[in-house]
Formats: C-alpha cells, sequence, structure tokens
C-alpha cells in the first residue's frame, strides 16, 4: 500500500468509497445514506460536477419512478416532461402512444449534476479525482494510496477503471455498442421521443433517435453494435434516418455503450460494479439511465450487510435475473427486419401489447406466456 502523495500518512477512513459520479455512483451514494445516514460516504469523479455524456438523455417511466423511490423526484421539471413515444419500423411505419406514465428529457450534464447535488446533500462528500490503483485486502479496499473503505462500488462507465481492476476486460462485438449524439433545432409540434430502428444483418442494437428538449432543441443519434461500426458510418445513418433535421452539420460526439447481453461479475471481492462499469445498457433500446438508478441504488443498500457483495449479487438476481434472461434472448431478433416490422404493427394495434413492449426496452418488465399470445393475436389482427 503506497503512502498519501507528499507525506506518510495513512489512508483516509470511509465506509464507502464510489469511483463515478453519474446516475449509477450518485444513487449509489443515495442509497447507503438512507440507510445509514452516519456513513462516511466518498464519491470520486475525474471530471468536475455537471460533465457531459454522450446519451439521448431519456429518463424512461421507469427511471422515473427509481427516482421517486430513492426521493429524488424533484430533480425533473415539468418543462422536461414528454408523454408520447414513437417507434417507426424500418419500412417507415410507425406507431405512437402515450403510457400511463411519462417520461422526461434532461441534459445528462444537468441530471448528473442535480444528482451529485443530491448526494452531497444527503451527506456524501465529493471529490475530482483521476482513480489510478485500486488494492484489495481481506477487510478494505484501497484507493491510489489515499483513501479507503470496507467497500467499493465501481460506477465509472464504459471504460472502467474499477471494473480493468478486478481483472475483466470490455464487452466486444454485438455486445459492445458505439453512438454519436448532438443537438439540432426542434422544428414546431416536436413533443415525442422518437426512436426508427434500423436493423443491421449480425449488427444487434441499430437505431436513430430524436428526443426532444425543454431548450426547444431536440437530442438525435445513432447507434449500433458490432465491430465494424466507424464513425464516418454512424453519421450517414442518422442524416439518412432523420432526413428532415440538420443532422449533417451537427458536431456529433461519440460513446461507447457496453450491452448487459454480456456482463461481467457484479462482485469482485469487496468490488461492486453498477450502471455502465457493469454493463447495465439494455440491448434492446440502449437505455442505461434506469439500469443505472437501479443497479446503484442496490449497490447502496448492500453496503449495509455483513457481506455486500453476496447481498449485492442476490439483490441483483431477484430485480433482473428473469428480465435480462429474456432481453438476451431476444436480442438476436434486433437485426431482423421482419421482426421489427411486426412489432411495431403489434404494438400500433394493441395498447397493451405497445405498454409492454416499452416496459421491457426501458425498464425491467418481463413477457410471460399471456403476453406473448396477446402480441401474436395483435400482428396478426
Amino acid at each position: 500500500m503506497n503512502p498519501r502523495p507528499g507525506g506518510t500518512s495513512a489512508p483516509e477512513v470511509f465506509d464507502v468509497i464510489i469511483v463515478g459520479a453519474g446516475p449509477g455512483g450518485c444513487a449509489a451514494a443515495i442509497s447507503a445514506l438512507r440507510l445509514r445516514p452516519s456513513a462516511r460516504v466518498l464519491i470520486l469523479d475525474r471530471a468536475p460536477p455537471g460533465r457531459d455524456k454522450v446519451c439521448g438523455d431519456g429518463v424512461g417511466p421507469d427511471a422515473v419512478a427509481e427516482l421517486a423511490g430513492l426521493g429524488l423526484k424533484d430533480v425533473l421539471r415539468p418543462a422536461e416532461r414528454v408523454t408520447r413515444f414513437r417507434l417507426v419500423a424500418p419500412s417507415g411505419a410507425d406507431v405512437s402512444g402515450a403510457p400511463p406514465d411519462p417520461g422526461y428529457v434532461v441534459p445528462r450534464a444537468e441530471l448528473d449534476h442535480r444528482l451529485l447535488r443530491a448526494a452531497v446533500a444527503a451527506g456524501a462528500v465529493f471529490r475530482q479525482h483521476r482513480v489510478r490503483e485500486i488494492d484489495q485486502h481481506p477487510d478494505r479496499v484501497v484507493v491510489d494510496g489515499t483513501c479507503t473503505a470496507t467497500v467499493l462500488i465501481g460506477a465509472d462507465g464504459a471504460s472502467s477503471t474499477v471494473r480493468r481492476a478486478t481483472g475483466q476486460a470490455p464487452n466486444r462485438g454485438r455486445h459492445m455498442a458505439v453512438a454519436v449524439r448532438g443537438y439540432v433545432p426542434a422544428p414546431a409540434g416536436s413533443d415525442e421521443l422518437y426512436l426508427r430502428f434500423d436493423p443491421v444483418q449480425g449488427g444487434g442494437m441499430s437505431y436513430a433517435w430524436a428526443f426532444p428538449t425543454a431548450r426547444a432543441t431536440l437530442n438525435v443519434g445513432y447507434g449500433q453494435a458490432g465491430p465494424a461500426t466507424s464513425r464516418a458510418w454512424l453519421m450517414h445513418r442518422a442524416t439518412e434516418l432523420l432526413p428532415s433535421l440538420a443532422v449533417g452539420s451537427t458536431p456529433m460526439t461519440g460513446h461507447l455503450l457496453p450491452l448487459c447481453s454480456r456482463t461481467p461479475r457484479a462482485v469482485t471481492g469487496r468490488v461492486l460494479l453498477v450502471g455502465d462499469a457493469a454493463s447495465q445498457i439494455n440491448p434492446l433500446s440502449g437505455e442505461g439511465i434506469f439500469y443505472a438508478l437501479a443497479t446503484g441504488a442496490l449497490a447502496g443498500a448492500a453496503t449495509g450487510a455483513r457481506d455486500a457483495g453476496a447481498h449485492h449479487a442476490r439483490a441483483l438476481q431477484a430485480r433482473f435475473g428473469r428480465h435480462q434472461r429474456q432481453v438476451r434472448t431476444l436480442y438476436p431478433l434486433l437485426d431482423r427486419r421482419r421482426t421489427i416490422e411486426t412489432a411495431v404493427r403489434a404494438c400500433g394495434r394493441d395498447d397493451r401489447v405497445f405498454e409492454q413492449v416499452l416496459s421491457v426496452a426501458l425498464g425491467d418488465g418481463t413477457v410471460s406466456i399471456t403476453d406473448l399470445a396477446r402480441f401474436a393475436w395483435a400482428a396478426r389482427r
């Protein structure tokens, strides 16, 4: 164990150290402090508060519910509410509907800053610091020789330093998507979360999106899984699939999306992984905010247990086991054009099918035999 830089003093002691100040890290901090208000919780992030992240900015109904469960629904503003979703098939056939609960669109720089402020208000300590070295011991984890805790939570994104420190490689191939995102002026009447699917044989998840913000802009982008994806291709498809928007002349930023079609070990000793660091992104939709909030909250709650790792593993299995087995089974169907066309048609013919699809794609919904029968019936009508 290395001494603190500039001296020989012992590492500063915390109950929980969280690496990453995004939704997963902040949810973990708040969950831990709701359970143990006196706990010493440290959040480390290499970027200052309010840093941006490439994202669709969509906070779906299930993510809204997760925020409410953490006492954080007030981080969302009424002007950011979006009540309708539009799904578009490769042929251009589409369906629009309003689920029982609304979603929101909040630029990530703003959402993450609000969540971090809430975590600090709850009692967490935030420090801007790039983590380089993680040492596990039988009774503690030491970070860069300067701080130590009995539990470390890795919430540091797709290129997670914490994940690498546990000896686990990043996702590859169709289990890793790449997306580009920018902002364009919003045409009049832009009031829906718009998703246009673009199946590519052997490519996995692939779609364009346009989400309206409260700033009279649209968050636009295109994402695709697979090893052959290039920035030029992503830009080309975004421009073609969103022809009425000024995508081609818009600065776009890229980001990696590790999909939960393949996940690492979520627990290694005293280290717990959540959010993107744990490949917690839905492969059917690219949604990651809900997964980050939910897995972060579970990890935070686990820090109060005698064996935090075992507690977290059980909680993840109970919450997401069936759901993620189903989305992994469904994921290979995304590159089949006929499957997407059939699904969109069924959503247009039965509101309950539409709501079920959104629940599976944006939350932790599951599909029963009855649901499948209803889907088949709607598709054949």
